[in-house]
């Protein structure tokens, strides 16, 4: 899941970051049934994205992108099996150029889909929470005490995962004092808001060291 929200971040910095994103109900997009939130669905919030996800079992929703898929698979039937990964990838990555700037499609008027993208005014996200935040991604590893540690301005924080996630490899989202806690699937296991005013001690003089959202699943 982590690997999705570092293409996505790709796509925004080549195309710019879009006013929505749909998506289907895929566990690596959005973690609502497991009363959770992905890595994605975090960047999307901060971002000022809207995220739209389709009906469930309504591929039809989806409908533009299946048919892609549909033509994709017909060129790569007619290519010679790819051997490995990176061959497979060269076969894609030629089929996506000639799909979109090459082949003219009749429900564009013989145009190409990147003549006519490139034509249209792009929908930007609507207001971002804080532009001015400085926002960063950490890796770490829950300890035995069951807490990570967060550089925060000159200090380091300890924050409290809980002992039985002790060994656990996490991702952290800091977006200033705003700090979500992801396992490797990328589903919320924490959800922190650091309090600049308070005097945080050493972890073995204090049991929380941060004002837990009690929205969290695991809170």
């Amino acid at each position: 899941m982590i690997d999705v929200l570092a293409i996505f971040q790709s796509i925004c910095e080549l195309y710019g970051t879009p006013a929505s994103l749909l998506t289907d109900n895929g566990a690596i997009y959005t973690a609502k049934s497991r009363y959770g939130r992905t890595g994605l669905e975090t960047e999307l919030e901060r971002l000022g994205v809207v995220a739209k996800h389709s009906s469930p079992y309504h591929p039809q929703t989806c409908g533009k992108v299946e048919r892609f898929h549909q033509t994709m698979k017909c060129y790569l039937a007619k290519q010679s099996s790819a051997r490995t990964v990176k061959d497979l990838q060269r076969q894609l990555d030629t089929f996506v150029r000639y799909y979109n700037e090459v082949r003219p499609h009749c429900s564009l008027a013989r145009r190409t889909p990147r003549v006519v993208y490139d034509a249209r005014v792009k929908a930007h996200p609507g207001q971002v929470k804080d532009a001015t935040a400085h926002f960063r991604v950490r890796y770490d590893k829950v300890d035995t005490n069951g807490t990570v540690t967060l550089r925060y301005g000159s200090r380091i924080l300890h924050l409290s995962m809980g002992r039985k996630n002790a060994g656990q490899v996490v991702t952290m989202l800091v977006a200033d004092r705003d700090v979500r806690v992801l396992n490797p699937e990328g589903v919320l296991m924490r959800h922190f808001t650091i309090d600049p005013s308070r005097n945080y001690q050493n972890r073995r003089k204090t049991r929380c060291l941060l004002c837990l959202d009690t929205s969290s699943p695991m809170s």
